[in-house]
């Protein structure tokens, strides 16, 4: 089969479509052919071995490796143990183990939900990775609560355009969201936020403050690092929560945590791969997604659709932030 692989860290450069073995399924796996991959900003970190550094204190990558957290395939065999009334279904699966860059990828059955035949296939490839962590975000690291207020740091990429769409979903009473181009906030406005805000304005905190009536937000998403870490606090309400998904500018100073005790804030963190020890939980988000965009309450977002031998002007685009919403992978062209 084809895929694209790296065997060393590095830029864009080290990606090769090659010819690779096509792999089996074992215990309860799934074998799906790939007809839509998601590309996410994870991908880019495990090709420049971002993860397993000390400092990082997460992700371990073996190499060669063939990336891909997210796509949507028919199944076409299933493990010993697996349930082969599986086969021949359309499914969208969520690969820790990556491998969706292919194909054929194998895919755990707890991690795969089965897909109505009439969805459209490219724009559910655009959630498992990116829709995971929006929803354990609201759900999880903390719960929403109707008429709650939520900003939402880069809420044009993969994750924050869908975080966008579920805070409206599960009742959320004023959704914010940042993005540092005009076209990317009117597609912000777009998914249902009510105010865009532009993150590259020194004084940006003020216009999230003018919107709530200089309370603050009561739930906020982080996704940028560096100076914004820092202005957030100064938009962040009493008893607020503060959740960081990702810092695409690099961490931010060292921050003292008794800071949090004025307000009674609080601050977590979220890393999709620790969910694996609670896998009912990504399998509920799963189902949720997929009646959600049934009902067309959740829209994916699809910035484009490129051949899987272009994963490398993927990862450009998506480096040099020129997309709004997620960029797919189409292993058939």
């Amino acid at each position: 089969m084809k895929a694209v692989q790296f065997a060393h860290f590095g830029e864009r450069d080290v990606l090769e479509y090659i010819d690779v073995a096509t792999p089996k399924p074992k215990n309860d796996d799934l074998l799906i052919e790939v007809t839509a991959a998601g590309v996410n900003f994870v991908d880019i970190r495990e090709r420049m071995g971002v993860y397993g550094r000390p400092e990082t204190h997460v992700g371990h990558i073996d190499l060669p490796h063939i990336s891909g957290l997210q796509a949507v395939g028919t199944v076409m065999e299933v493990g010993p143990s697996g349930d082969r009334s599986r086969i021949g279904a359309k499914v969208m699966s969520y690969l820790p183990a990556g491998g969706g860059y292919a194909q054929f990828a194998v895919a755990p059955a707890k991690l795969s939900v089965q897909l109505p035949t009439s969805i459209d296939e490219t724009a559910m490839a655009a959630l498992p990775t990116q829709g995971l962590t929006a929803y354990l975000m609201l759900t999880a690291c903390t719960q929403l609560r109707p008429g709650e207020s939520v900003l939402v740091q880069g809420a044009s990429g993969g994750v924050g355009s869908i975080a966008v769409q579920i805070a409206r979903i599960l009742g959320a009473g004023l959704v914010l969201g940042t993005a540092g181009s005009e076209k990317k906030r009117q597609f912000v406005r777009s998914i249902g936020a009510d105010f865009a805000v532009d993150y590259n304005r020194p004084d940006w905190p003020k216009d999230v403050l003018g919107k709530t009536g200089g309370r603050g937000v009561d739930i906020l998403l982080e996704s940028i690092g560096r100076e914004i870490f820092e202005q957030n606090f100064e938009c962040l309400a009493t008893f607020g929560r503060y959740i960081i998904f990702g810092s695409t500018r690099g961490p931010g100073k060292p921050f003292e945590p008794r800071r949090l005790m004025k307000k009674s804030q609080s601050i977590s963190g979220i890393y999709l791969p620790v969910y694996l020890a609670k896998a009912d939980l990504l399998q509920e988000a799963l189902q949720f997604f997929v009646e959600q965009v049934a009902n067309g309450k959740l829209r994916p977002q699809v910035s484009q659709t490129l051949p899987l031998s272009q994963a490398a002007e993927a990862h450009r685009l998506l480096e040099e932030q020129k997309t709004v919403g997620v960029i797919v992978l189409n292993p058939k062209r």
